[in-house]
């Protein structure tokens, strides 16, 4: 079965769905019952997740991209496209849809007009053309459903995997933190959506009692420089912006704990990446996190900043909790992988040709 695939978000730095990308491609290598075409930009870097990967270059813009994959599609006989949020209306084929979350239909705020109207209008039109819209937690099959009134067997969730590059080594060992300053990290995009500006606040209250040092990684988002500057108030706040998997990876590894109190997420991959680096995990009820968490993470209000610096303290005065998330964490990773989520994906491309 050959899928032209959507993989115009490589080399992008967009984090969660590049990270998506990659990580299926790679599960798919090698495998018999699936070839991939790759669909790349025309300017993107060709990394080696695509090395020895079937592709073709597909412009930047948005329509000339869904246009070249609706010709891609019959040029290259195709039995299917595998589309991300944006789906080609002239493929002539049948459509996969991922759609990770539709946080613009539950937090319009968090986005831009031309943003916010562009993803209302065209992500519903793409859902309802698909045969098959495919999300990342059930929280996110039951949002689409519920907003887009699509039939539910036409909605799969499909855990995201995480990267063997964050178990690869041993977790380090946990100990006392004693009277150094705390090593908080935060990950994600800066946006008003991962409620950075709470976590600060909670920090600056939690500071009060003992020492904190926070880390800052992701790339600028909706509103970047008004949260860039809050955070440049305090000496203790380092803003890294995005990094390779590798740094992320031993940026987890340095930490004390991570603290990701997003107000909404459709999945939350770096909740179980510090998990398979063995970091405890401060997270939120927003969106699918508690799904995705488990009983792995100590989970706060995300509006409420006293709760989550008490549990920034909380943790950091028990070295024994930090010790008990740090193995749940590391045993709640291992129930994601990207080839499960391959194989998951490889039945529903066979149930969209089938027909």
């Amino acid at each position: 079965m050959r899928v032209l695939f959507d993989a115009h978000q490589l080399g992008r730095h967009q984090t969660g769905n590049e990270t998506y990308v990659r990580g299926l491609i790679e599960a798919f290598k090698g495998r018999d019952d699936v070839s991939l075409i790759a669909a790349i930009e025309d300017h993107a870097t060709a990394d080696d997740s695509v090395a020895g990967l079937e592709h073709r270059r597909v412009p930047r813009n948005g329509w000339l991209r869904l246009a070249a994959m609706s010709m891609a599609v019959r040029r290259d006989h195709a039995d299917l496209v595998h589309a991300i949020y944006f789906g080609p209306v002239l493929a002539g084929k049948p459509v996969v849809l991922t759609v990770h979350d539709i946080a613009y239909e539950v937090h319009p705020e968090f986005f831009g007009r031309s943003e916010l109207w562009r993803d209302r209008l065209l992500i519903r039109n793409s859902a309802n053309r698909a045969r098959f819209v495919v999300t990342v937690s059930e929280t996110s099959r039951l949002e689409i459903i519920r907003r887009y009134d699509l039939e539910a067997d036409r909605v799969i969730a499909i855990h995201n995997g995480v990267s063997p590059a964050f178990g690869s080594t041993p977790a380090p060992p946990i100990d006392a933190i004693g009277d150094r300053p705390v090593r908080v990290l935060a990950v994600g995009t800066l946006q008003p959506r991962k409620n950075l500006g709470r976590l600060l606040e909670a920090i600056r209250r939690a500071a009060t009692v003992r020492p904190i040092e926070l880390r800052v990684i992701g790339p600028d988002g909706f509103q970047a420089r008004a949260i860039r500057e809050a955070f440049g108030e305090l000496a203790q706040v380092q803003v890294i912006g995005f990094v390779s998997d590798e740094e992320l990876r031993d940026q987890y590894r340095r930490a004390d704990m991570l603290v990701y109190p997003s107000l909404y997420e459709g999945f939350g991959l770096p909740v179980i990446e510090a998990m398979a680096s063995g970091l405890p995990v401060i997270t939120s009820t927003g969106g699918a996190l508690p799904e995705i968490a488990g009983d792995a993470a100590l989970i706060v209000d995300p509006l409420d900043e006293l709760a989550i610096g008490d549990a920034i303290l909380r943790l950091a005065d028990d070295t024994d909790l930090r010790r008990a998330l740090s193995r749940s964490g590391l045993a709640r990773a291992t129930q994601f992988s990207w080839e499960t989520a391959a194989d998951q994906l490889a039945s529903v491309y066979r149930a969209a040709v089938d027909g």
